[in-house]
């Protein structure tokens, strides 16, 4: 990232605004560190953090009428993102059983018309069941699950569907801030129209900042398979956001799973008016109903 060396006038601000607010990193490193694996450095986290609020102070132009804090903590967080999105925390290892796994579900799935049973996957890999189980809780701790798909832009930085769960006094620009509530309304009908096990984990995870393996004790599930429910309502909802937003066919005909995404996306476009968008972004998310 290039930035204009600042005068010495400019540069004594600066200095002012990092030392008064450094405590901003920590606050977004707390938030979004649930997104990332337990064995990620925060220190490295704060690290980057920390680069985003010098680079939010040199740049940093109060004419534009926004408080420093709230401009300050985009710069963050997208330092934050940057520096990890450049980084594979996935070991090839992990990384080949993922793609094994889900092409084994995929081809099970299109030859049965529902989701297959462990053992059904574990016979296509030709392993045993337990070794299945290994194999999705390494991807479940080694891969980056955070939702960092670009959906829009604020100022020059992205706007991601994780920063869109973030709170309203976060939002950015004043010009953005009725594009940005029908976004966070468009990601939260997505999330209630999910079925009840996928909104249950995805709400409970990334809106209730919980822990995956505190989800899955309460479930009654392995911590793999709470991870697979994660996993298959990101991909649900990143298939929403592609047809909404880039345009993107629905489902194509030979589609693994077509019925149930059909039915998801009927269940959204049911309800999903302009209004309806703008109102369901000021409504609480539950985990699940009965």
């Amino acid at each position: 990232m290039t930035t204009t060396p600042p005068s010495p006038a400019s540069r004594e601000q600066a200095d002012r605004l990092v030392t008064e607010h450094l405590g901003l990193v920590q606050h977004v490193v707390n938030q979004v560190a649930a997104r990332y694996p337990r064995h990620v450095d925060r220190q490295e986290l704060w690290n980057a953090g920390a680069y985003g609020l010098v680079d939010a102070s040199r740049r940093f132009d109060e004419s534009q009428g926004i408080p420093f804090p709230r401009y300050a903590m985009i710069r963050i967080r997208g330092a934050i993102i940057d520096s990890t999105r450049s980084r594979d925390w996935v070991t090839r290892a992990a990384r080949r059983g993922m793609r094994e796994i889900r092409d084994a579900t995929d081809a099970l799935i299109a030859e049965h018309g529902r989701a297959p049973s462990e053992g059904e996957i574990a016979e296509r890999l030709d392993i045993e069941v337990d070794r299945l189980r290994e194999m999705r809780s390494s991807a479940a701790h080694a891969t980056l699950l955070h939702l960092d798909q670009r959906v829009g832009a604020v100022d020059t930085d992205e706007m991601t569907l994780a920063d869109l769960v973030e709170e309203e006094d976060e939002a950015v620009l004043p010009g953005d801030a009725l594009e940005n509530r029908e976004l966070t309304g468009t990601l939260r009908l997505a999330v209630r129209h999910l079925p009840q096990a996928q909104r249950e984990v995805v709400t409970r995870y990334y809106f209730g900042g919980e822990y995956l393996r505190d989800i899955a004790d309460s479930l009654g599930v392995t911590e793999a398979r709470a991870s697979q429910i994660r996993s298959e309502g990101l991909t649900a909802i990143r298939a929403y956001f592609a047809r909404a937003f880039d345009g993107v066919p629905a489902v194509d005909d030979d589609a693994p799973g077509r019925r149930n995404r059909l039915a998801f996306l009927a269940g959204i476009d049911g309800g999903s008016t302009w209004r309806d968008r703008l109102d369901e972004a000021d409504r609480p998310l539950v985990a699940a109903t009965a």
